[in-house]
């Protein structure tokens, strides 16, 4: 059994067809979508319809939710908090309004997570979901090692994935997940905590897209392969200064830097 799994195309048309064309050469059985597929790229309606027509399995993100309740902003924040969110707001209606009410609603009404089980032991199962088991919002970080690398601080200690609840008494062999677009794979009990990473907007200085690939493997639980996928960055470049969504500029430059 193989399963790909692909999180955070974040209306990036152009990656996500370089993605799932590296996907359909490695021939899985099953196709999954992890979450938040439209807000903040240049082609939100486009990227829902790809993955419609695909018939790709999907479950929502935390940047899905604002597009089909649009949540107002807060006043008990910061001048430089406000001007943050109202900016992400200006965005969140510029997206909502290239969407198709029928798309909204299937945004709406995508599940939380998928189980996908090879045995009849919970123990074995593939656990999808887009940040972790708990919710949509709070991260699970990379190994203790990788942070200090990453952002020169543990901001995530290992008892801390026990104590915030985030896995709780889950039961499962794998959890695969987006959110932190950083490939990595992280070790938690008995359970791998794998990182997919995203489609659009790295996050680890590597402009690629990219994606996870679970294979069965048996007694030795799942085989996780990261895949990273080059795509036509200029031509998407020119596709956020032609379509000009708010704040357009901010997200070339992340596309470029593959940083936050």
């Amino acid at each position: 059994m193989r399963t790909a799994i692909f999180s955070d195309v974040h209306g990036n048309l152009t990656a996500l067809e370089a993605i799932l064309a590296d996907i359909k050469q490695q021939s899985p059985d099953l196709i999954v979508f992890a979450g938040d597929l439209c807000l903040f790229g240049p082609q939100p309606a486009e990227c829902i319809d790809r993955i419609q027509a695909e018939n790709i399995s999907a479950i929502y993100g935390n940047q899905d939710e604002p597009l089909c309740n649009q949540p107002p902003l807060s006043y008990r924040i910061t001048r430089e908090e406000w001007e943050e969110d109202q900016n992400v707001a200006d965005i969140v209606s510029w997206t909502r309004l290239q969407l198709t009410a029928h798309q909204r609603a299937w945004l709406h009404n995508l599940p939380f997570q998928r189980r996908i089980s090879p045995t009849t032991q919970p123990k074995d199962d593939l656990f999808i979901v887009h940040a972790n088991p708990h919710d949509v919002e709070q991260h699970i970080y990379p190994p203790e090692e990788q942070q200090k690398e990453l952002y020169g601080e543990i901001r995530q200690p290992d008892d801390d994935l026990v104590l915030n609840h985030l896995l709780g008494d889950l039961v499962c062999g794998t959890v695969a997940f987006g959110h932190v677009h950083v490939p990595n794979s992280r070790q938690w009990q008995d359970t791998k905590l794998v990182n997919i990473s995203s489609v659009s907007l790295a996050q680890d200085g590597d402009t690629r897209a990219k994606y996870g690939l679970f294979t069965w493997n048996g007694g030795g639980g799942w085989q996780i392969e990261h895949r990273y996928v080059a795509y036509d960055l200029d031509k998407e470049l020119a596709l956020l200064a032609e379509r000009q969504m708010p704040d357009w500029e901010k997200y070339s430059r992340r596309l470029k830097s593959a940083h936050a």
